[in-house]
């Protein structure tokens, strides 16, 4: 193993993309890019477990204004859409917000990880510039200097 993986803290995955109209126009097709773009899902997935899981979560936070737990979000998937999925699977897709920073469990409760800086509270948009965004900028400049630094080093 490389000495310097052991600095790594996080990982983001951040796709660039072509943004059509025609993406918009319908929910499905619309959290498809979405996925693709944040690095949620493979651009290769055939799976469509991991729309589910985001797509009854958002049901749950946006349509009910509730904090559904993984029981909600199971019952909810099992009745929509006529299929069995683990308790264990959904978790999985959910941590996988927790880990990109917007969402958050508190008593088994799932919600938006709010901006700190923001009045709305359950703004995904907000959210995702605050605990993503900053972060990505971050590590951005970081390496912009390392770069540099590099340059400086061989240029002698």
């Amino acid at each position: 193993m490389i000495p310097e993986a052991e600095f790594i803290r996080k990982e983001f995955i951040l796709r660039e993309m072509d943004f059509p109209e025609s993406v918009a126009l319908t929910r499905k097709s619309l959290l498809r890019w979405c996925s693709l773009a944040l690095g949620l899902i493979s651009p290769k997935e055939t799976r469509e477990k991991g729309f589910l899981v985001l797509d009854a979560l958002f049901h749950f936070l946006f349509t009910k204004k509730q904090h559904p737990t993984t029981l909600d979000l199971h019952e909810y998937i099992k009745e929509k859409n006529k299929t069995e999925m683990s308790e264990k699977l959904i978790r999985y897709h959910l941590n996988r917000l927790i880990e990109l920073g917007v969402l958050q469990r508190k008593a088994n409760k799932y919600s938006i990880n709010p901006s700190p800086t923001s009045e709305k509270r359950d703004s995904l948009k907000e959210s995702f510039n605050a605990h993503v965004k900053k972060k990505v900028d971050t590590e951005l400049e970081q390496v912009g200097e390392a770069l540099e630094k590099l340059q400086k080093l061989y240029a002698k």
